[in-house]
């Protein structure tokens, strides 16, 4: 997912002539995201089993730092398609790998993002409900048929192909999102209406 933003700084520093302070804060970005990529890499070998070292490491974190940061990656993006980006949080703390935490959100928001056009909305929320704590990720988007719903989490597995071509991704993200979501104790639950959008919470 760090691609994403590599990909788009620089072209933007390829042919928009920018400010020095402009210029600077898209290479800052750039600089940043391929850090993020760089230990991302080894903690999803590690995840498939490839790469045994200690490269996960939970901590402490709070709902709202976790969801601060991750609007704050993915704000952009939804500018450029003129979707509404937004937050919800109730105030709790979680043991968590904030760098894979942080993956499985905006890959739930960048899938959001692809399956809404623009005028429609996305809103990312945290909060705790009968003893679990829950992060919500819900779009006003084309939604995904009922016999798709069972697949979908599936490694390469795309709803729509064609939309899948044009926005790009490898059908990799939400069979990753289940991962992260098992070595934290949680899993994925999936509601979708074709035609009204849908709802992923990572239950925990």
């Amino acid at each position: 997912t760090p691609l994403t933003s590599i990909i788009g700084y620089s072209d933007t520093l390829r042919h928009v002539k920018l400010k020095d302070e402009q210029k600077d804060r898209a290479l800052e970005h750039i600089n940043r995201e391929g850090k993020r990529l760089e230990a991302l890499s080894g903690k999803m070998l590690q995840l498939l089993g490839l790469y045994q070292n200690h490269a996960i490491q939970m901590e402490m974190t709070t709902a709202d730092d976790l969801l601060n940061h991750v609007i704050d990656m993915e704000k952009e993006q939804a500018e450029k398609k003129n979707v509404q980006l937004k937050m919800e949080y109730e105030a709790f703390s979680m043991k968590m790998d904030p760098a894979l935490m942080e993956s499985l959100l905006v890959n739930l928001i960048d899938n959001a993002l692809k399956a809404t056009d623009a005028g429609g909305s996305i809103l990312v929320k945290a909060y705790e409900t009968s003893g679990k704590k829950i992060f919500e990720v819900s779009d006003t988007g084309i939604g995904i048929p009922e016999e798709e719903l069972g697949k979908i989490t599936d490694a390469f597995y795309m709803v729509d192909k064609s939309r899948s071509r044009k926005e790009g991704g490898s059908g990799l993200g939400l069979a990753l999102c289940v991962k992260v979501a098992e070595i934290h104790g949680g899993k994925l639950k999936i509601e979708s209406q074709p035609g009204e959008g849908t709802t992923v919470r990572v239950v925990f």
